[in-house]
């Protein structure tokens, strides 16, 4: 009996000693509940991206995207006409806002920003143990915000824009290093406290 306190004993003060991973702490731990938790959050959040950005924020009308996309595919050189009419010229948008810089434009620039950032904070609780997390946070805001932009294309709503592409990854690195800023004041918190 005093040997099985002993034991019980032991394992409550090495757990009382020890901090709280703060990444665990942070991304809710590595439970299947967390987990999926984190991929539900993902999915909402995706699905808030495409009302925003892709059906400004109508109802999602399916049938009026497919003829939309028919009319589209069935008429070449009107995507292509639409693609030349769109940026394709990296800088050339953020440069004719940061000239004019009428509130349209900032809220276009800051909004294409901060509108990827949830998905930086996201991606950054997903692949918080991954050394290559912040280079696959780079390709993820990359490839969504392409599929957005290439999606508006196909779609024809709204315009292709290069510059739309820059914002957004950068927006998704700035929630990346949020993130990341946190989680390491909160180490630093938690092993302040263990001492």
């Amino acid at each position: 009996m005093n040997t099985r306190m002993e034991t019980v004993a032991a394992r409550g003060a090495g757990t009382n000693n020890r901090s709280v991973h703060p990444r665990k702490s942070i991304a809710g731990g590595n439970s299947p509940l967390s987990k999926l938790l984190l991929w539900a959050v993902l999915v909402l959040y995706v699905y808030l991206l495409v009302k925003i950005i892709l059906l400004k924020f109508h109802s999602l009308d399916m049938g009026f995207l497919w003829s939309r996309l028919l009319a589209g595919l069935q008429q070449p050189d009107l995507l292509s006409q639409r693609l030349e009419s769109g940026n394709l010229v990296l800088f050339q948008e953020i440069s004719r806002s940061l000239q004019s810089f009428s509130s349209h434009d900032r809220y276009n620039l800051i909004g294409n920003v901060a509108i990827f950032m949830p998905l930086g904070i996201l991606l950054g609780m997903m692949f918080a143990r991954n050394k290559l997390a912040g280079m696959k946070v780079l390709l993820c805001a990359f490839l969504l915000s392409l599929c957005l932009e290439t999606a508006q294309l196909l779609f024809m709503i709204g315009q292709f824009d290069v510059d739309d592409l820059l914002l957004n990854t950068i927006g998704g690195m700035l929630g990346f290093a949020a993130y990341r800023s946190a989680a390491r004041a909160i180490r630093g918190t938690s092993d302040k406290n263990s001492i």
